[in-house]
C-alpha cells in the first residue's frame, strides 16, 4: 500500500531494551524504526545492517562501553519484571529455547533441527559440564509451544530452567550460551560470553558469534561489541522516559 501511494515505509517492532514487565498490558518504553527493513528478516539489509559496521568516535565508543558496563550492573534484559533464575552450582553451558512460529525463526533459518543442533552441540562441546536450557517465559505459561520434546531433554546432564524468570544470573554464570536467533544471544555477546549461533540473528555474521549456518553476505565486516551495543541501543532505538512519558 505504501509503494502504490508512493510513500515511505517505516517498521516499527519492540526495542531491545523493552519494558519492565511483559504484555499488552505493558507498552513498550523502547521501539525500533527501520526504513530499509527489520532487524529479524535477514532476506534484506536493514537500516540496522548499516548501523553496526559504523565507526564510532571517541565519544560514542565511550557512551557504548559505559552502556554495556551499567546493562550487567543494572542487570537488564529485554523484559525486566521477573525473579532471576537460579544458577546450578556446577558449571554449565545455557540453551536458549524460543517460541515455534516466531517470525524471527521462520525467516532466519530457525528450523526444529536447529534447535536441536544447538543442544547436541552444547552437550558435545562440553563433556564435563551441566546444560541448562531455558524454556521461552510465553512457554511456560503454556501460550505458546517451544521446541524441545520430553525425549530431547532425555540426558542426567541436562537441566530444564521452565521458571519464566529473568535471565541475567544465567547469562553471567554460563560458560557459553547456545542460541538459534533468541535475542539473549545478542545479551550474551554484551556479557562477553561465547555464543554459539545456529540461525541468522541480527547479531550473527559480525565476527562477535561463532556461526553454524551461512550469514546474510553483506554481513561482511568485523565489529566490536561497542560498535554492537551503539547501534543497537543507541542509533536503531527510541524510547521514552519511564516517568514523564517523554521521548
Amino acid at each position: 500500500e505504501a509503494k502504490r501511494r508512493g510513500l515511505p515505509l517505516w517498521r516499527c517492532e519492540d526495542g531491545f531494551l523493552r519494558s519492565v514487565g511483559a504484555g499488552a498490558e505493558e507498552p513498550p518504553l523502547g521501539l525500533v524504526l527501520d526504513q530499509r527493513g527489520i532487524y529479524y528478516d535477514p532476506r534484506q539489509p536493514s537500516q540496522l545492517d548499516a548501523l553496526i559496521p559504523q565507526t564510532l568516535d571517541g565519544v560514542q565508543r565511550e557512551r557504548a562501553r559505559a552502556l554495556v558496563q551499567y546493562w550487567r550492573q543494572a542487570r537488564l534484559s529485554k523484559y525486566n519484571g521477573a525473579r532471576e533464575s537460579p544458577i546450578p552450582q556446577e558449571p554449565f553451558v545455557l540453551v536458549v529455547d524460543q517460541c515455534q512460529g516466531d517470525l524471527s525463526l521462520r525467516l532466519a533459518r530457525g528450523t526444529v533441527a536447529a534447535f536441536v543442533q544447538a543442544l547436541r552441540a552444547a552437550l558435545d562441546h562440553h563433556p564435563g559440564h551441566r546444560v541448562v536450557v531455558k524454556i521461552h517465559p510465553d512457554v511456560v505459561a503454556g501460550r505458546r509451544r517451544g521446541h524441545f520434546r520430553p525425549h530431547l531433554l532425555d540426558d542426567a546432564r541436562v537441566v530444564v530452567c521452565a521458571d519464566g524468570g529473568h535471565p541475567t544470573a544465567l547469562l553471567e554464570q554460563a560458560e557459553a550460551v547456545y542460541v538459534v536467533t533468541s535475542q539473549l544471544g545478542f545479551e550474551a555477546v554484551l556479557w562477553n560470553k561465547p555464543v554459539y549461533c545456529f540461525g541468522q540473528p541480527f547479531y550473527a555474521g559480525w565476527g562477535l558469534t561463532h556461526d553454524r549456518c551461512v550469514q546474510p553476505a553483506w554481513r561482511e565486516s568485523r565489529a566490536s561489541v561497542e560498535q554492537m551495543a551503539h547501534a543497537c541501543l543507541v542509533a536503531y532505538s527510541r524510547y521514552c522516559d519511564p516517568v514523564t512519558g517523554l521521548p
